[in-house]
């Protein structure tokens, strides 16, 4: 008697490896995108936090006692390092472009560079009490946002977090 496997055996293995391999692999891809969004959260805090410090420091602040309008005032930086003079975040093609073509780092930056580019999500600071009009409900609602962080490559990160927000009270809020 011969030992080994027949045909028919091998045959079952393969399919149910393509079964777990066909609900495994959509489920990895929507968990590494949702990985992506784990820095957003607390980066936006640490924004805000020093934002709050430097509103209340009568000598690092300005006279107006306002908030800073640029990431080269808070010292904030991203570990791509990245950094644009312009415009705020926008969450099209706009903040891809930017953040794909820019190379300036904060110390060679000679006026505060307003917007951060991550790997997956570059960040701006918002002037409170404005609101930041980029028609999703979540910053239009959140008037008084500090900081603000949208996706530079939105196939690489879930839908619902188009844009997100963070205020003075640490209230967090995205779509």
């Amino acid at each position: 008697m011969k030992k080994g496997f027949t045909l028919i055996e091998l045959m079952i293995v393969i399919a149910i490896i393509g079964i777990l391999a066909a609900v495994a692999i959509p489920m990895y891809s929507d968990y590494t995108k949702k990985s992506r969004t784990a820095e957003v959260q607390s980066n936006l805090n640490e924004i805000v936090k020093m934002q709050l410090i430097f509103k209340e420091d009568p000598n690092g602040g300005s006279v107006t006692n306002m908030y800073a309008q640029g990431f080269k005032t808070l010292g904030f930086s991203t570990n791509v390092g990245r950094f644009i003079n312009g415009s705020a975040v926008s969450t099209g093609t706009n903040a891809t472009n930017a953040c794909n073509a820019a190379t300036g780092t904060l110390a060679a930056s000679t006026t505060p560079a307003n917007t951060a580019c991550g790997k997956f999500f570059a960040y701006s600071l918002t002037t409170p009490g404005a609101s930041f009009a980029e028609g999703t409900a979540g910053c239009t609602n959140l008037s008084v946002g500090l900081a603000i962080a949208g996706p530079v490559d939105y196939t690489q990160v879930p839908s619902d977090w188009l844009i997100s927000c963070m205020d003075s009270k640490m209230a967090f809020a995205h779509n």
